[in-house]
C-alpha cells in the first residue's frame, strides 16, 4: 500500500489474516476502562474498584454506590481558587477602609499605587510594611472606640489623652520621665514617645548627645546631673514634636505651626535664666534649639543659635583643658559635639549662602566600628536593626562640612560674591574634593536598598552640595567672560545630582516609610525639586520630580519651613511650564486642598525663598 494511504476498516474474514490476530469468532479486545472514582464499599475496604457496578459489590450482593462529591482531588484547585478570591476580597475591603482616612500614610499609599502601578500582592506587601493597622478600622468604629475609652478614663484626664488603637499598641524603645524635667506635661508615656522619636530620627544624624548617659541621668531624676538638664530635656522634646502625631505635640491643638512650641518656649526661658552659664548640656541644647527653631519656619532666628553654639563650643573646650568642667566630661564627648554640630551647621551655611561661623575642627575623628548599637525604626512595627556606623556617618558628614566650609568661604565671604573666574575656580576645586570624598567612602557607607536613613541622608547631602555650587554656573550672565566650564556641563551635573537624590528618597520611602525624615532631608528634597523644574519635559526628570514631590507632601504636614519651600516649588513650577502632567497636577492640588492655607504666610519667616530664587537664576 502506498505510504500515506488510508486503510479501510476491516470486516470479519473466514480465516486468519496472514496467520496473525484473533480468530474470527472471538471479539476484538476492548480497551481497559480507567476508573477515576472508587465506590463507597471499595474505598472503605481500601480495595481496587473495577467500576460501577464493581465486582466486589456484585460478589457481596450489595448496592454499588459511587459518591463523586467525596473525591477531594478535584476540590483542591477549586478550594485554592476560592481562597485566593477570599484573600483578594479581604485586601479590597482593607484598602477601602484605609482610604477612608485622611492621613499622610494614606496619601503615600495613593501615590504609590498611581506612580508604581503595583500588583495586588505588591500593594499588600506595601500596606503590611508601611501602614498602621489602625487605618483598617472604619472612622465610625474608631470614633465609637475612642468614646468608649474616654468614658473609662479618669475624669482628670484631658480629652486629648483619649487613647486610640495606635497609641495602645505604641511601645517606645526608650523610657523617660516628665516630673522634674519639664512643666509642659506630666505624662511619662508621652515623654518616652518623644524621646524615642528623637533618638530614632535626629540623634543618629548629628550624634552630639550620648544616649546612654543622657537617659541614665534623666531616669535618676537629679537636675544636677552632668549629662541631663531641664534645658536639654525641653530642647530634645521640642525637636521631637515635629516627628509626632500625638495631639500633645501641638501647643495649639491641630495647628501644625505650633508643634513643639510649648517645649521650645520653656527651653528658651531656661536658657535665658542661665545668664551665660557654660556646660555641656547648655551647648547641646543651643544646638538643638537651632534645628527646632528652623523647623518652625524661623530659620533667621535659628541662625542666631548657630552663631551662639559656634562661639560656645571653643569656650567649652577651653574650660575642659583648664579642668573647669564637671567631672565626667571627656575629650571624646567634646569631639562628638564639635564634629556633629560642625557637619550640621555647614549645610545651613551653604543653604542660606552665608560665610561659616565655625572654624574647621582640629579634634580627632570619632572611633569607628567600636560601639555596638541598635537602631529602632520607631514608631513603625519593624524589627530593630544593628547599627555600627553612626560614628562613621559623623566623620564623613564632617568631611562634607570641611568641603562646604571652603565653598562658603570662597563664595559668600564678607566682600560679596567673587568674580566669575574666582567662583569657577572655587567650584571646580570643591568638585574634585567631593569626587575624592565619594571615592574614598568606606564600604559600610555605600548606599544600597538596606541602608539606614542616616546613610541615605549623608549621600543626599553630597548630591545637594553639587547642585548648589553648580547652580551658580548653569545660567551665565551675557556680560561674563568665557568660562572654562560650559553651561551645559553645569546643568547636567545639577540634573544628575537631583536624579540621584530622588533615587535615595525612593529607597528610604520603600524601606523605612514616607512620613518621617530628619529635617535636613527636607532641604535636600527641595533643592532637587528646584533643579528639575526646567527639565520636566524629559521623562527621567519628570519621574524624579514626581517621586520627590510625592515624598515632600506628607513631610510638609510636619514642617512649616518645608511647607513654605514646597509652596515656592509649586509656584515656580507652574510659572516655568506651560502645562504639567496629570500626576504632578494631582500632587499640587492635594497640597493646596489639604495643607496650604493663605494665613500660613504670616508664620513663615525664612531666608529660603531668596535661596530658591538663587538656585534658578
Amino acid at each position: 500500500m502506498p505510504r500515506g494511504s488510508h486503510r479501510p476498516p476491516s470486516t470479519p474474514a473466514s480465516g486468519p489474516l496472514l496467520g496473525r490476530g484473533p480468530p474470527s469468532n472471538v471479539p476484538p479486545p476492548t480497551r481497559k476502562r480507567k476508573i477515576t472514582h472508587a465506590c463507597v464499599s471499595c474505598r472503605a475496604l481500601r480495595t481496587k474498584c473495577s467500576g460501577h457496578p464493581c465486582t466486589t459489590c456484585l460478589q457481596k450482593n450489595i448496592e454499588c454506590v459511587v459518591d463523586r462529591e467525596s473525591d477531594q482531588r478535584k476540590k483542591i484547585p477549586l478550594r485554592r481558587e476560592m481562597q485566593e478570591l477570599e484573600e483578594d476580597q479581604a485586601l479590597f475591603i482593607r484598602l477601602l477602609r484605609t482610604l477612608r482616612h485622611r492621613h499622610p500614610d494614606v496619601e503615600a499609599l495613593l501615590d504609590y499605587i498611581a506612580v508604581q502601578k503595583p500588583s495586588l500582592a505588591e500593594i499588600k506587601v506595601y500596606m503590611d510594611r508601611h501602614l498602621s493597622r489602625q487605618l483598617e478600622q472604619t472612622p465610625e468604629l474608631l470614633e465609637a472606640y475612642n468614646e468608649l475609652t474616654q468614658a473609662q478614663l479618669p475624669a482628670t484626664t484631658s480629652a486629648s489623652r483619649a487613647l486610640d488603637i495606635a497609641r495602645l499598641c505604641d511601645i517606645p524603645p526608650f523610657s523617660g520621665r516628665a516630673d522634674v524635667w519639664t512643666t509642659v506635661t506630666n505624662d511619662d508615656q508621652f515623654v518616652s514617645h518623644l524621646l524615642s522619636l528623637f533618638f530614632t530620627w535626629h540623634a543618629p544624624f548629628f550624634n552630639y548627645i550620648n544616649r546612654e548617659l543622657f537617659l541614665r541621668d534623666l531616669q535618676s531624676g537629679s537636675t544636677d546631673s552632668t549629662f541631663c538638664s531641664p534645658l536639654l530635656v525641653n530642647a530634645v522634646l521640642a525637636d521631637a514634636c515635629s516627628y509626632s502625631d500625638y495631639p500633645e505635640a501641638f501647643a495649639v491643638p491641630g495647628d501644625v505651626t505650633t508643634k513643639g512650641e510649648h517645649f521650645w518656649r520653656q527651653a528658651k526661658e531656661l536658657l535665658d535664666a542661665e545668664e551665660g552659664e557654660l556646660s555641656l548640656t547648655t551647648v547641646q541644647a543651643i544646638a538643638l534649639l537651632y534645628s527646632s527653631t528652623s523647623i518652625m519656619g524661623k530659620d533667621r532666628l535659628g541662625w542666631l543659635y548657630v552663631v551662639r553654639a559656634s562661639k560656645a563650643i571653643p569656650l567649652l573646650r577651653s574650660s575642659h583643658r583648664k579642668g573647669a568642667l564637671t567631672p565626667g566630661v571627656t575629650s571624646e564627648m567634646l569631639d562628638r559635639l564639635e564634629s556633629g554640630f560642625f557637619g550640621a551647621s555647614l549645610f545651613s551655611c551653604l543653604a542660606m549662602q552665608k560665610p561659616p561661623e565655625m572654624e574647621v575642627p582640629k579634634c580627632d575623628r570619632l572611633p569607628e566600628h567600636q560601639h555596638e548599637d541598635t537602631w529602632f525604626p520607631y514608631p513603625r512595627l519593624l524589627d530593630p536593626v544593628p547599627n555600627l556606623h553612626t560614628n562613621c556617618v559623623t566623620n564623613q558628614r564632617r568631611g562634607l562640612g570641611e568641603i562646604s566650609w571652603e565653598i562658603c568661604q570662597g563664595l559668600f565671604g564678607d566682600e560679596g560674591r567673587p568674580p566669575v573666574a574666582d567662583m569657577e575656580q572655587t567650584i571646580n576645586k570643591s568638585y574634585e574634593r567631593l569626587q575624592r570624598w565619594a571615592k574614598d567612602l568606606p564600604d559600610c557607607l555605600r548606599p544600597n536598598k538596606d541602608s539606614l536613613p542616616e546613610v541615605l541622608s549623608l549621600h543626599m547631602q553630597y548630591h545637594t552640595i553639587i547642585m548648589t555650587v553648580f547652580a551658580f554656573l548653569k545660567t551665565p550672565d551675557p556680560a561674563d567672560p568665557p568660562r572654562m566650564l560650559s553651561r551645559a556641563t553645569a546643568r547636567h551635573r545639577c540634573i544628575s545630582a537631583a536624579h540621584a537624590v530622588s533615587r535615595l528618597v525612593a529607597t528610604l520611602k520603600a524601606h523605612w516609610g514616607a512620613d518621617r525624615h530628619v529635617y535636613s532631608d527636607h532641604h535636600f528634597i527641595c533643592v532637587a525639586l528646584f533643579m528639575l523644574i526646567d527639565d520636566l519635559a524629559q521623562k527621567p526628570s519628570h519621574d524624579a520630580f514626581l517621586i520627590l514631590a510625592t515624598a515632600a507632601l506628607p513631610l510638609s504636614s510636619r514642617s512649616l519651613i518645608l511647607k513654605g519651600m514646597f509652596r515656592q516649588v509649586q509656584v515656580m513650577t507652574i510659572q516655568a511650564n506651560a502645562s504639567l502632567s496629570p500626576q504632578i497636577t494631582r500632587v499640587f492640588k492635594r497640597f493646596e486642598r489639604r495643607l496650604w492655607r493663605p494665613e500660613d504666610r504670616r508664620h513663615y519667616s525664612s531666608a529660603y525663598p531668596n535661596f530658591a530664587a538663587a538656585l534658578r537664576q
